[in-house]
């Protein structure tokens, strides 16, 4: 019988950044964690952005951005990031999310357990509708959206829109 794992999230401070961007340099592909900025690998450009999403981020879903980012921890373990962004204008409070883990952290129920914690927090923040993007050929993450009660809908861009009423 296999045991979920102890996930955690953290707010992210610049110490936490620091991490995160450590993590992400060993263990993601830079485009899984930042667009596609200044060209290929951590350059400069990839990485102001990065410490800049992070910095915005961290006044929460009220401040400027409307964006909160937090640290996913299973047990004293950096694993990755996940974010919740408000998306004005839809009629219903609503907001997107999105993670990513280290390589060496994906497939042990880590991505699940961060995105029923952040759903929760979703739902504290008084939000009713959470939507992800990801690509066709992201078969993890839409069975990890499918098993968070989302609703898939595959568009014509090669992209799946994943929305979960709250």
């Amino acid at each position: 019988m296999s045991r979920s794992p102890e996930v955690t999230l953290a707010d992210v401070d610049q110490a936490m950044a620091d991490r995160l961007l450590q993590l992400a340099k060993r263990d993601a592909s830079p485009d899984e964690v930042a667009p596609p900025l200044g060209g290929p690998g951590w350059n400069l450009e990839r990485t102001a952005w990065f410490y800049g999403y992070h910095s915005a981020a961290a006044a929460g879903l009220d401040g400027p951005a409307a964006e909160k980012s937090w640290a996913v921890f299973r047990g004293p373990e950096i694993a990755g990031s996940v974010r919740l962004k408000r998306t004005p204008g839809t009629g219903i409070p609503s907001a997107e999310t999105g993670i990513w883990l280290g390589r060496s952290f994906r497939s042990q129920g880590i991505g699940g357990a961060a995105l029923d914690l952040v759903l929760a927090e979703a739902r504290r923040a008084g939000l009713l509708r959470i939507t992800a993007r990801t690509l066709a050929g992201n078969l993890g993450a839409q069975r990890l959206l499918t098993s968070a009660g989302a609703a898939l809908t595959h568009d014509d861009d090669g992209t799946v829109l994943a929305v979960v009423e709250l």
